[in-house]
């Protein structure tokens, strides 16, 4: 499932509008939980608490800083140990799109066909939250494991499929990317996908692309929750570890960005920043690393392995 951006996690938390905890708001709810599973009451807390009691406030604030949409270290406080926090900050190595609703778009009287997607409040152009499950699960697919047991981590971490029986919550929680630098023009000439050579008669496509070099930040939570009947503490590490591969392979290999078979939504190796952060009974822990290839050592040191 995907808690989509204006998450109260994304709140500086002040004396009267702290998330409670867990433990505490079921005390509180006694009555009005009754009969509900465990898992159940674990959904309604995350949506009342996690999802955010300000999000008109916020959404609407002029004098809001774009750090207040992302997470924060500190908010881990509130969530089970064992949970992380992933901060990338990136340069793109290839262009990176996105089809936005709309035909065109008008910059400074300049009129812009197939626009990128963009915020419908601040107006910069955007990776969805959806757009990062989407892309890290195909990922996902693509990391080199034994299938049955790849599919049982993919299902622990983006959840249960639509269609599917049995309802899982996944355990990560994907957050916008915005670009502050303005989007260009791009144009896009339509390749035979056999022989990579202009297609007869199609006209070159005009884009708006965020161009190579352009910088953003991509934060992804992880929380191990729900446990399964047959949950165990290896889980976790099991999880991390295939999680920091398939990280590897979207912004490496295969993009997270439309016309990504033509190399689209790819990054520079050197990051800007890469930081982790992990809860360990009641103390929240730090570490930085500079390429994908060197977080899946950083989480394990992390985690005392």
């Amino acid at each position: 499932m995907i808690y989509d951006y204006y998450l109260k996690l994304l709140l500086e938390p002040d004396e009267k509008d702290e998330i409670i905890s867990f433990q505490e708001w079921k005390r509180k709810n006694q009555r009005r939980l009754r009969g509900k599973s465990e898992e159940e009451k674990h959904i309604l807390w995350q949506q009342e608490q996690i999802m955010g009691k300000k999000k008109k406030d916020m959404i609407f604030s002029k004098d809001k800083d774009l750090q207040d949409f992302y997470p924060q270290a500190e908010d881990l406080q509130n969530l089970p140990d064992n949970s992380v926090l992933i901060e990338i900050s990136f340069t793109l190595k290839k262009p990176y799109t996105s089809k936005d609703e709309r035909e065109f778009h008008t910059i400074d009287g300049r009129i812009f066909e197939n626009p990128i997607v963009r915020d419908k409040f601040n107006g910069l152009p955007m990776v969805r939250p959806s757009t990062w499950k989407g892309h890290l699960r195909f990922a996902a697919e693509k990391v080199e494991l034994e299938e049955k047991g790849k599919k049982k981590i993919i299902k622990r971490l983006f959840g249960s499929e639509s269609g599917e029986d049995e309802a899982l919550k996944g355990r990560l929680y994907f957050f916008p990317t915005f670009f502050e630098e303005e989007a260009e023009k791009d144009i896009i000439t339509p390749l035979d996908r056999k022989t990579r050579t202009p297609v007869k008669g199609k006209a070159p496509i005009p884009l708006e692309v965020m161009k190579p070099r352009k910088e953003g930040e991509f934060y992804l939570l992880y929380v191990p929750y729900p446990k399964e009947k047959n949950f165990t503490e290896d889980q976790i590490k099991e999880d991390l570890e295939f999680l920091a591969e398939a990280l590897r392979l979207m912004f490496y290999t295969y993009g997270f960005s439309a016309k990504k078979t033509s190399g689209f939504g790819v990054i520079k190796e050197n990051l800007k920043e890469g930081k982790i952060w992990v809860k360990s009974e009641m103390e929240i822990k730090k570490e930085t690393f500079s390429q994908l290839d060197g977080m899946e050592k950083q989480i394990l040191k992390l985690l005392g392995d």
